[in-house]
């Protein structure tokens, strides 16, 4: 889960106006999810951050420093949901780390694990979002241990 803060709402904000230049229809979109979810009482925003980050891949449009950063903390959190373990840790450096497992491989409790992939923010995102498969996305990251290819089965998410 992933709660809202003044400058993500705003640097959101800003993106979503950027979109309407190049696609208004979607833009609308993420601005009623936007709305929609900041609404709620206990509100949300993996998936609209999600969703804006792909959005912004297809566009060519810079994310920001503030989306960035929320945005792989949050796809971060969801593949911590997805897939509980501690087998494999995915590193998304400066802003994100997460155990992931498969049932699969040792149980890491302390220390610096095994298993360890470290992928750029963009990459990650681009992984997290489906506009990067893991192949192409292999030579950009780095991937340690017997069971850190695993970790390819977590995306997209």
């Amino acid at each position: 889960m992933f709660k809202p803060t003044a400058p993500v709402v705003s640097a959101a904000r800003d993106l979503i106006a950027c979109l309407f230049a190049v696609d208004c229809p979607r833009a609308a979109g993420h601005q009623l999810s936007l709305d929609a979810e900041l609404n709620r009482k206990r509100p949300d925003l993996t998936q609209t951050l999600l969703d804006l980050a792909s959005s912004a891949q297809e566009h060519h449009l810079e994310l920001g420093d503030a989306l960035t950063a929320a945005t792989a903390r949050a796809a971060c959190s969801r593949l911590g949901k997805l897939h509980p373990g501690a087998t494999i840790e995915v590193r998304v450096p400066p802003y994100a780390a997460v155990q992931i497992g498969f049932e699969t491989g040792s149980r890491h409790t302390r220390g610096t694990p095994p298993n360890v992939v470290e992928i750029s923010p963009e990459v990650f995102l681009g992984l997290a979002t489906g506009w990067i498969d893991w192949e192409t996305a292999r030579p950009q990251l780095t991937a340690s241990g017997a069971h850190a290819a695993d970790a390819a089965r977590a995306f997209p998410l």
